[in-house]
């Protein structure tokens, strides 16, 4: 059993019933065939893998089969890339840093280079020439030129300061061969030349690592000389014995220990651990012939499962990886569709926005993918964002400049409107005033801050004005009472009215009645408002008791009302407000359509959703009915402002 693992783990074990044989035909003992298949087969196979791991420990190479746990560093500034080095330089041990100062390093350059090309494009936008360009003197840059210094000077001094250990190690570990080969000739009691060799066998284990292309002559010469002890040692076979004892109890204990590493969570340690207990093994003497076999299987075994735990572990985080990795794959195509799309509105830019900050808060709570595809998968996904967010910089730089120009505009317009709202010049002010609303109606539109403010500016300077024409010609009007009474003739006319059963008739008695209203002027101010309610209140009576049915009357309401207006004096500036509020009520109610048509999908999914099917289905023909009768009544708007 044991031969069949020696290439991986050689342990030395001279045969001692070999020995004995030799001894009793008083012939040289010969060399075990195990012990020379171990050094034979080796080829300082085992020494080399101890070695690497002992240089992981003391050096900057991180085994790759060890995955890093990877920071993300390309959301840092360049001062906060430096605060990290600074950490991780002063924390951090030095020979288990190297690949995360050279993250930070790539990083740190990466922005470097973004800032100098930046400052590069700007410079030949302003009209310089390329071969003049210098770039700013960065003293973050020198700082981190000078970290980056001082981390390889101490990596360099902890280089040269692990190879001249090497040598002396070397040099020592030769010195215990030569010791061991001495006790042979010392004239002292076995027992004391056994305690010696174990003595020099701890000195030896508690040595620290040699240079590489050293390493297999000096453990050949070790093997060597160990074995011409333990031939010296079995003429005396009452010392052999205690000796095969010691080391088996040696052997149970690092069996136990291995044993122990398989239920170990951290599997890195576990496996790191084991090499440790490899060497240990390695460096105890034989045991008796009939406990090798059992007790090499039983350390074996162990090896085995730690082994797999090992494999297992890094599969199942390779599995993972991949998972991750198509999951960011899927966000990479979602982010690159977001980006490739054309937008033309703000409300259309808003919601790509809010989708892409969507997708960028699901990127990091899915973790790390292969390390082979990181940056790649990284770079993807911050290209489609860099894309999309360099886009919409580009159209809002666009209408802002649009927008300051229509400010401009529109404000030169106020400026003329405020010069002649004092006029008494009533005819040509008011088609002055007329004109520059036209005007103003053909400019496009200016930022929400600024809409407001120059608007109500421009509306107060035209108030103004036609506030104070209808007072004055109010002034003039001395039959301002006759027509108050006019007013509440015919409101009492049409309270008294008797309908006949000719609906068509009557339709037409009160849009006459209507007419005379709108054509008797003006009443006194404190009984315009209480006049104007109670026609209203009873041409509403009147309509809802005509025989015809509801659509048709709010046609018709819909007319008067629109007819009152045309009488106005700013009569296109009313329509043109009354068709803006019907749109945005015929948006408002679209949306809400649509709404109820989305959670109808989602309740016929439901049980029991009968009831709110017939609900819902009620209120999107209702507002459907809505929604035709306001694009009719906008039509008739647009036909009138045509004109």
């Amino acid at each position: 059993m044991e031969e069949n693992e020696v290439k991986q783990n050689p342990i030395i074990e001279p045969s001692i019933t070999k020995v004995e044989s030799a001894l009793e035909n008083n012939t040289e003992p010969p060399i075990d065939s195990n012990l020379q298949k171990e050094n034979e087969g080796t080829d300082g196979a085992f020494e080399s893998n101890l070695e690497d791991e002992i240089i992981d420990e003391q050096s900057d190479n991180i085994r790759d089969d060890f995955p890093q746990i990877e920071f993300d560093y390309s959301s840092l500034t360049k001062k906060e890339l430096i605060d990290k080095f600074k950490q991780v330089f002063s924390e951090g041990k030095i020979t288990l840093i190297r690949n995360e100062i050279e993250n930070i390093k790539i990083n740190f350059y990466k922005k470097h280079k973004q800032e100098n090309d930046e400052q590069r494009k700007k410079f030949l936008n302003e009209g310089g020439k390329l071969e003049e360009f210098k770039p700013i003197t960065d003293l973050l840059e020198d700082e981190f030129k000078q970290l980056y210094k001082d981390y390889r000077e101490r990596k360099s001094e902890l280089t040269k300061n692990i190879e001249e250990q090497k040598k002396s190690n070397l040099a020592a570990k030769y010195n215990i061969i030569e010791n061991i080969k001495e006790l042979i000739n010392k004239p002292e009691q076995i027992k004391n030349t056994v305690e010696e060799f174990h003595k020099l066998q701890d000195k030896w284990k508690n040595t620290g690592i040699v240079p590489q292309n050293e390493m297999k002559a000096l453990y050949e010469n070790y093997h060597f000389n160990v074995e011409k002890f333990y031939e010296w040692l079995n003429l005396n076979k009452e010392s052999r014995e205690l000796d095969f004892k010691r080391n088996l109890e040696l052997k149970v204990l690092l069996c136990e220990k291995a044993e122990s590493l398989i239920l170990e969570k951290e599997i890195k340690k576990a496996f790191s651990e084991l090499q440790i207990l490899h060497e240990r093994w390695r460096e105890i003497g034989p045991v008796t012939p009939d406990k090798k076999d059992e007790i090499w299987q039983r350390f074996h075994n162990a090896t085995t499962q730690i082994h797999k735990n090992h494999q297992d572990f890094f599969l199942k985080r390779k599995e993972e990886h991949e998972g991750n990795l198509k999951a960011k794959t899927l966000l990479c195509e979602k982010a690159e569709e977001i980006s490739s799309k054309v937008y033309k509105r703000f409300k259309d830019w808003e919601k790509a926005t809010n989708d892409y900050i969507e997708l960028q808060k699901v990127w990091k709570t899915i973790g790390m993918v292969p390390k082979a595809e990181n940056n790649k998968i990284f770079k993807r996904f911050k290209d489609a964002s860099d894309s999309f967010f360099a886009s919409k910089k580009e159209f809002y730089k666009l209408i802002i400049e649009e927008e300051n120009n229509n400010l401009q505009l529109k404000t030169d317009i106020c400026i003329k409107a405020e010069s002649i709202k004092d006029s008494n010049d009533w005819k040509k002010t008011t088609n002055e005033l007329i004109n520059l609303q036209k005007e103003w109606k053909k400019i496009g539109p200016v930022s929400r801050k600024d809409s407001d403010k120059v608007w109500t500016r421009f509306r107060a300077a035209c108030n103004t004005f036609f506030e104070n024409k209808e007072k004055h010609f109010n002034s003039i009007d001395g039959m301002l009472d006759d027509n108050l009474k006019k007013k509440e003739e015919l409101i009492e006319k049409i309270k008294s009215f008797k309908y006949s059963d000719n609906s068509e008739e009557d339709l037409n008695y009160i849009k006459q009645i209507q007419k005379d209203w709108l054509e008797i002027g003006h009443i006194p101010e404190n009984k315009k408002i209480e006049t104007q309610d109670k026609f209203k209140l009873a041409i509403n009576e009147a309509f809802n008791s005509l025989k015809i049915d509801d659509k048709k009357k709010e046609n018709i309401k819909f007319k008067i009302k629109i007819d009152g207006i045309l009488l106005k004096q700013n009569a296109k500036d009313i329509l043109q407000n009354e068709r803006d509020q019907l749109l945005k009520k015929l948006h408002q109610t679209e949306a809400d359509i649509k709404t109820l048509e989305n959670n109808i999908g989602f309740f016929s999914k439901s049980k029991n959703s009968e009831n709110f099917l017939k609900e819902f289905n009620t209120k999107i023909e209702s507002g459907k009915k809505e929604s035709t009768a306001l694009r009719e009544q906008i039509k008739y708007l647009d036909n009138l402002l045509k004109k």
